[in-house]
């Protein structure tokens, strides 16, 4: 695409050098940077991207994007824009041929949820008979082919492209996990969605965002044009309160879900089981009844969700209750990992006090003998909540194993030290163990029958962040290793 074609209709961009150059491809990390393309310097949280436009000229970058009133390069374009994360998302837009406007594309927000919603509409899609695509958390999927992304919602080059390549392939309906970064920093701007869901709000990401307000605006700017995103329908959580207050202020078409009686889709009966849940849901293409092999109220929440968007997109009934009931389980959410053990694990993703507690609660609705928990929390992320999720493990936990996330550059023993107090004023049993692998080794081998192991905070993730190097733990493999060697050991006693 010739450079002046790119940026024809994207408002406030200057350029000097020649605008007849031909772009091969956006990127906005110099060191990803390949011959033909144009480089958009971002001012991050610990860098700029200003500080490494020589690098993206060597590497063949033919025209540069910078909020800096720059001059001319040997044979290469500058362009000065206004705000450099909105242009990148624009250029990105029109490079890839706005390719969310071309089919059922379903973009899911909130704290907690999006990963399953996302994951129950990918296989209810299928179910119908559509080629669907998934991008979020657990990577990127059309259909069953999978490729790994570093983030929830990727940078706009990266997500528009792999919708380009979804829309190539033929898939007509998709889901997007929208997380706050990504609305913030406008890796969505301008795109066109299907369905917008908000799942809940709860504290989170607050070094990020500061406060509740602003991290609740940065969510609602998927919903109120401020992300310039045009939405068919908005489906809301009206049982959290954030949910709430979003529905009050959005204008237009709009499904509500909850157990309320003014929700649109609404929950009338449930029935809870220590291996899923029986579910009747009223919606306004009537009722639909089902056995979802998921745990717990969240699940609850989040088919409630993923069974609304599917509902504003006429998707027939029996393909939602076939979708729905043909998830086994959703990797790190809320996972159970059967290696003829006697007691029950669970390996969930709750980083948050909020997911947390509903997790435990979760547990607690369900028959069990006692919980154990082993749980951390990430490194250069929120210190605030760490001993407040101390509170609540211990609040409902009879042991508690406090251990390592992901640390990153912080000193493992200083997290653990902030989320002490929260548990120890509870009474709870509790131990401070470093090492992950000796936590969860700890608990397995403390566990009896009936109890039920939880190991909170990482779910899906198959590494630990320590220092700035990731190394290879999966909370899952370690559990069934461990208890393997825990059985070989029982047998050679016997």
């Amino acid at each position: 695409m010739l450079l002046k074609s790119l940026i024809k209709d994207i408002p406030e961009v200057a350029c000097k050098g020649d605008p007849g150059i031909n772009i091969r491809g956006l990127s906005h990390d110099s060191r990803t940077v390949l011959p033909g393309n144009l480089f958009v310097a971002l001012r991050g949280a610990r860098t700029d991207g200003n500080r490494y436009l020589s690098q993206a000229i060597e590497r063949g970058a033919v025209a540069l994007a910078s909020e800096e009133n720059l001059e001319p390069k040997e044979a290469v374009a500058v362009l000065t824009v206004r705000d450099a994360r909105r242009f990148l998302a624009e250029a990105a837009l029109i490079f890839y041929g706005d390719p969310a406007a071309h089919f059922k594309l379903v973009a899911i927000t909130g704290t907690n949820g999006k990963t399953t919603t996302a994951y129950l509409l990918h296989s209810i899609f299928r179910q119908a008979g559509l080629r669907s695509c998934l991008a979020g958390t657990l990577g990127l999927y059309i259909g069953e082919q999978r490729s790994s992304s570093a983030y929830t919602t990727p940078e706009a080059p990266e997500l528009f492209g792999f919708l380009r390549q979804a829309l190539d392939g033929g898939c007509t309906h998709g889901a997007l996990e929208a997380s706050s970064h990504a609305l913030a920093g406008k890796r969505v701007y301008g795109a066109k969605f299907a369905a917008g869901v908000f799942s809940n709000l709860s504290p989170e990401h607050l070094d990020f965002h500061g406060d509740m307000e602003s991290y609740y605006r940065a969510k609602r700017l998927l919903f109120d044009g401020g992300g310039r995103n045009q939405i068919d329908c908005a489906v809301i959580n009206t049982d959290d309160a954030y949910g709430r207050r979003l529905a009050a202020e959005t204008r237009g078409p709009m499904l509500c879900y909850g157990a309320g009686p003014a929700a649109h889709v609404r929950l009338m009966v449930s029935r809870k089981h220590i291996d899923g849940t029986d579910l009747h849901i009223g919606t306004p293409l009537g009722d639909v009844r089902l056995r979802m092999r998921l745990i717990g109220t969240p699940n609850i929440y989040n088919v409630l969700a993923a069974v609304s968007a599917a509902v504003s997109l006429d998707i027939p009934l029996d393909s939602i209750r076939g979708g729905i009931e043909s998830v086994a389980g959703v990797p790190g959410r809320m996972e159970l990992v059967r290696a003829d053990q006697p007691f029950t694990l669970v390996v969930d993703y709750a980083h948050t006090p909020d997911a947390l507690e509903k997790l435990l609660q979760t547990i607690h609705e369900l028959p069990h003998r006692r919980i154990i928990t082993v749980f951390g929390c990430g490194g250069d992320r929120d210190p605030f909540k760490r001993p407040v999720m101390g509170e609540i493990a211990g609040r409902l936990s009879a042991m508690v194993i406090i251990t390592s996330d992901n640390p990153r550059t912080e000193d493992p023993q200083k997290i653990l030290a902030e989320i002490e107090p929260g548990t120890r004023k509870t009474g709870a049993d509790c131990r401070i163990v470093a090492d992950r692998r000796r936590a969860i080794g700890i608990a397995v081998s403390a566990a009896e029958a009936g109890d039920v192991v939880v190991i909170a905070g990482k779910g899906h993730e198959d590494y630990q962040i320590l220092g700035t190097q990731s190394v290879s733990f999966d909370d899952r493999a370690v559990a069934r290793e461990l208890i393997a060697q825990m059985q070989t050991l029982k047998g050679a006693r016997n």
